[in-house]
C-alpha cells in the first residue's frame, strides 16, 4: 500500500480546461521529493530577470517562501475578452477559467514548485497495491461559500453526475477514460470516497487524478438530468446574467458582482478552509478583481498607469517597452521560459455531412486539406525565425511538437519543416496542384485554392502572425481570407457547425504531464479539431460522421498506451513516437512558442510566478489565497 500524508500548507491550483483561445487540459506528471513549503525550500526550475520578494536562490531560481501577511487589499488584473460563463463545467476559454480558478478547488492539487500531488479538501489518501483503488479521506468541517458542509456526496455527485454525464458538454471527461471506462466513484462514508480506475493508470497515479473541481449536490443535484422540454438545466447554470449568491463554491473567493463588459469583482469567502502558519483566517485580501478591456494593449497601457497589477506579456515588443520602466514603476517581470501552451493553424479535415447528406466541409476544400503534402508545403511556407524576431523581439521559440518544450516528455527530433518556400511550392506540384499564368495556385481539377482563415478578435499577437503567414502562402498563389470573429462564435464554427475552413488557435500544455493533451488525440475528443464530426463524440453524427485517418488512431493509442505504463522509459518511447506521427502528418501547422512573460508590482507579496501554476496570469495567481498587498 501506498500513503500519501497530509502538509501543513498548500498550494491553490488553477482550473485547466479545454480550447483557450486558449486551452486544452494539461496536466502533470514528474514526481520529486514531498517538499513542506513550511520550511521554505521549494524552488521553480524555470529562469526570472529579477528577484521576487527577496526569495531567489544564488542561481536566479525563484524560490516558494510564503511569509505570514495582513487582511484587507485588493488585487487587480484586466482581461481583453469578458468571460462566458460561471460554470466551471462548461468554461472553455481563458478569461472564465481563471476566474473560476479563483472561486472552487478539489480534493487534490499539483504543487506548482516541488511538482508532486498534495492534499487540498482531501486529508490522505491510500493507493492499493494494484494501482487501480484510491481511498481518499477528506478533512473534516469544510464548507460551502453559503455554509452547507462540504461532503464524500459533493465528491460522488461531481465525477459521476456532472462529468461523466454524456448530456453535459464538458471537456473533462475525455482525460480521466481508461480504455474508454471512467472511473468508478462510491462514497464509503461522510468524509471518504474511493476511486477504482479499470486499469493502473499512471495520470490517475501521479497527478491526482480525483482532484477535479468540486460541485456543491445541494444547489445542483436537480439540474443535471434532463427536464420535460428534454433540456438539462445545468447547462444553463451559471449563467453571466446569474444572482451571484446562486453560485455556490468551495475556493479563495466567490463571486461578488458582474458588471456586463466592464468587469468581474470576487469577494473574499468566509467560509474558506485554508488558514495561515499563526492560524489566521485566509484568503488575507478582501476582493480579487478582473477589469474587462479593449484588447491587450489597453491592458499594458492600465498595466503601465499602475491601473492594473499584473500583465502577462504578449511578447518581447511588450518587454522593451515596460522592462526600461521596472524600477520607476515598481513592478518586476519574470521570464519563466518557453510558454507551455501551443500557437497554431488547423484545417478543416471533416467529411462530416449534414441531415440531408451533404457534406458540410466543401468537399473541395477538404480534399486539399486531407491532403499530406499540401498540410506539408504549406508548414514549409511559415517563415518561424522572422515571426520569433519581428512579432516576439526573440523572445519566443520555433515550435514543432503538441508537447511543452519545458515538459520532460518533449522530443526535440520530431521532423520539422524549416522555411523554404521553393520546396514548398514543389511539393504542392507534387501533389497535383499547379499556378496558371495569373499566379493562382489551382488544384488538379483546375479549382482555384482560396479559403478563410479565422482567429479571435481582439489578439494583435495572432493578427501579425496570420498576416506574415499569409503573405507567405499568397506567394504559394493561395488566396486567403482572413476573418477575426467573436470567440464564442469560433466555438461554435469548431464544436457544432463545422462551418470554417482554417483556424488559428492555441491550446494550454503542461510543463509536467502531457496526458491532459490526450482530448486532442481521441476522436471522439472535443478538442479532436482538425477532423470533428465523429459519431461517438455526438450521436447526431450517426450515419454520416467524418472518416478518420489511420494516423489519428495511431497518435491516440500511443496516447493511451503512454497512459498505462509506469515503465518511465517505455512510457517516454510512446510519446516520443506519438509526437513523431503528429509532425509527420502536420494536423497542428505549429508556428512559435513565445516566453512566458509575467509582469507583476512589488506590492504584491508572497507572489512566486511559476510555469505550473497555470497558463497566461495564473503563472503569479495561483496562490492568490496567501498573497497580500504591502502599502
Amino acid at each position: 500500500m501506498e500513503f500519501f500524508k497530509k502538509s501543513k500548507k498548500l498550494i491553490s491550483l488553477s482550473l485547466v480546461l479545454s480550447l483557450t483561445l486558449f486551452a486544452s487540459c494539461a496536466e502533470e506528471g514528474d514526481e520529486g521529493d514531498n517538499t513542506n513549503p513550511d520550511k521554505k525550500t521549494s524552488s521553480t526550475s524555470s529562469t526570472q530577470t529579477t528577484n521576487t520578494n527577496k526569495t531567489s536562490d544564488p542561481n536566479g531560481k525563484i524560490v516558494y517562501a510564503p511569509v505570514v501577511g495582513k487582511n484587507g487589499g485588493k488585487r487587480s488584473i484586466t482581461s481583453f475578452s469578458p468571460p462566458k460563463t460561471f460554470n466551471a463545467y462548461l468554461a472553455a476559454e481563458a478569461t472564465s477559467n481563471d476566474i473560476l480558478a479563483q472561486m472552487y478547488e478539489g480534493l487534490s492539487y499539483m504543487d506548482p514548485f516541488t511538482k508532486t500531488v498534495k492534499p487540498a479538501l482531501a486529508e490522505s489518501w491510500v493507493v492499493s497495491e494494484d494501482k487501480t483503488t484510491y481511498t481518499v479521506k477528506m478533512k473534516k468541517d469544510l464548507k460551502w461559500s453559503d455554509g452547507h458542509p462540504i461532503t464524500a456526496d459533493d465528491v460522488v455527485f461531481t465525477f459521476n453526475d456532472i462529468i461523466n454525464n454524456l448530456d453535459i458538454p464538458t471537456n473533462s471527461r475525455d482525460g480521466l477514460l481508461v480504455d474508454d471506462k471512467f472511473p468508478i466513484v462510491t462514497k464509503i462514508d461522510d468524509l471518504t470516497v474511493k476511486f477504482v480506475t479499470a486499469k493502473p493508470f499512471v495520470p490517475f497515479y501521479k497527478n491526482g487524478g480525483f482532484g477535479a473541481t468540486l460541485m456543491p449536490k445541494h444547489i445542483l443535484e436537480k439540474l443535471v438530468r434532463k427536464d420535460a422540454s428534454g433540456k438539462v438545466p445545468f447547462n444553463q447554470w451559471g449563467g453571466l446574467n446569474a444572482d451571484p449568491k446562486t453560485i455556490v463554491c468551495n475556493g479563495p473567493f466567490k463571486l461578488k458582482e458582474y458588471v456586463a463588459g466592464q468587469r468581474v469583482i470576487l469577494e473574499k469567502n468566509p467560509y474558506y478552509w485554508r488558514k495561515d502558519e499563526k492560524g489566521n483566517q485566509l484568503p488575507y485580501l478582501d476582493q480579487f478583481i478582473t477589469e474587462i478591456v479593449k484588447d491587450q494593449e489597453v491592458e499594458m497601457i492600465k498595466f503601465k498607469a499602475k491601473e492594473s497589477d499584473s500583465y502577462f506579456l504578449r511578447g518581447g515588443q511588450d518587454y522593451e517597452v515596460l522592462k526600461p520602466d521596472e524600477t520607476k514603476l515598481n513592478f518586476k517581470i519574470a521570464n519563466l521560459g518557453p510558454d507551455d501552451g501551443t500557437l497554431f493553424i488547423i484545417l478543416n479535415m471533416s467529411t462530416a455531412k449534414d441531415d440531408k447528406g451533404k457534406q458540410i466541409v466543401d468537399p473541395v476544400k477538404s480534399a486539399w486539406f486531407r491532403n499530406l503534402k499540401f498540410r506539408q508545403a504549406l508548414s514549409h511556407a511559415i517563415d518561424k525565425d522572422s515571426m520569433v524576431k519581428s512579432i516576439y523581439r526573440n523572445l519566443a521559440t520555433p515550435q514543432k511538437s503538441s508537447i511543452s518544450q519545458q515538459n520532460p516528455y518533449y522530443n526535440p527530433n520530431v521532423k520539422d519543416f524549416p522555411y523554404d518556400l521553393k520546396k514548398a511550392q514543389t511539393m504542392l506540384e507534387e501533389a497535383g496542384f499547379k499556378k496558371n499564368d495569373k499566379n493562382e495556385l489551382l488544384d488538379s481539377k483546375g479549382n482555384r485554392v482560396e479559403f478563410s482563415l479565422y482567429t479571435n478578435v481582439g489578439n494583435s499577437t495572432r493578427d501579425a502572425a496570420c498576416s506574415m503567414i499569409r503573405a507567405d502562402w499568397q506567394k504559394l498563389g493561395l488566396k486567403i481570407n482572413y476573418k477575426p470573429i467573436q470567440f464564442n462564435t469560433l466555438v461554435q464554427k469548431i464544436d457544432e457547425t463545422l462551418d470554417w475552413d482554417g483556424i488559428m488557435l492555441g491550446l494550454t500544455g503542461s510543463s509536467i504531464d502531457p496526458h491532459g493533451g490526450i482530448n486532442s488525440w481521441r476522436l471522439s475528443g472535443r478538442m479532436h479539431m482538425f477532423n470533428m464530426g465523429n459519431a461517438d463524440q455526438n450521436k447526431l453524427w450517426k450515419g454520416r460522421a467524418t472518416e478518420n485517418l489511420p494516423w489519428e488512431t495511431e497518435i491516440y493509442d500511443l496516447f493511451d498506451k503512454a497512459s498505462k505504463e509506469f515503465d518511465d522509459k517505455k512510457r517516454t518511447d510512446y510519446y516520443f513516437k506519438a509526437q513523431e506521427v503528429a509532425a509527420e502528418n502536420v494536423p497542428f501547422i505549429y508556428t512559435v512558442n513565445k516566453f512566458a512573460l509575467v509582469g507583476y508590482r512589488n506590492n504584491i507579496n508572497n507572489a512566486f510566478p511559476n510555469l505550473s501554476g497555470g497558463n497566461g496570469l495564473n503563472t503569479v495567481n495561483w496562490n492568490s489565497f496567501e498573497q497580500y498587498i504591502q502599502e
